[in-house]
């Protein structure tokens, strides 16, 4: 085999390498033909996560933009001294769970363990059902299809 024939199998072999060493082995289960995206079940269990992760950290401002257009649209409608007392609220939920997890085409609800937190109440064991939207290719909360 010639130096030219060898050249392109070894660089292949030394990037692969390169990957693999590199922590990159998503990326080469991908170059592989494999498809290793996360499933709608993973996506709603980071949108609820993520939702309330917001929420607990930056307020209900913040979290909004996580949410479905009708929740945004609510509140939207909401008079400032309502959202500045809901920032203010610092509502926490440390999520221990999201199961049950149930998809009809682009809505979802799933079951959501966790403690909720209010300021001056005594923290709140609780499970809850949540309604997510799928908009735009992206798992969104949505409150507003619980009605």
């Amino acid at each position: 085999m010639t130096l030219a024939r060898r050249t392109p199998l070894t660089i292949g072999l030394g990037a692969l390498a390169v990957v693999l060493v590199g922590g990159g082995i998503a990326a080469a289960v991908t170059l592989s033909g494999n498809d290793s995206a996360p499933s709608d079940n993973q996506r709603i269990e980071s949108a609820v996560r993520d939702f309330y992760g917001t929420l607990s950290t930056q307020g209900a401002s913040v979290a909004v933009n996580q949410t479905c257009a009708g929740d945004r649209a609510q509140y939207a409608a909401l008079p400032d001294a309502q959202k500045k007392a809901m920032d203010d609220g610092k509502v926490v939920m440390k999520v221990d769970s999201v199961q049950s997890i149930a998809i009809n085409g682009d809505r979802a609800t799933a079951t959501t363990a966790g403690v909720l937190s209010l300021p001056g109440a005594q923290d709140d064991k609780r499970s809850t059902t949540e309604h997510l939207r799928k908009e735009d290719g992206t798992w969104k909360v949505c409150s507003s299809d619980a009605r």
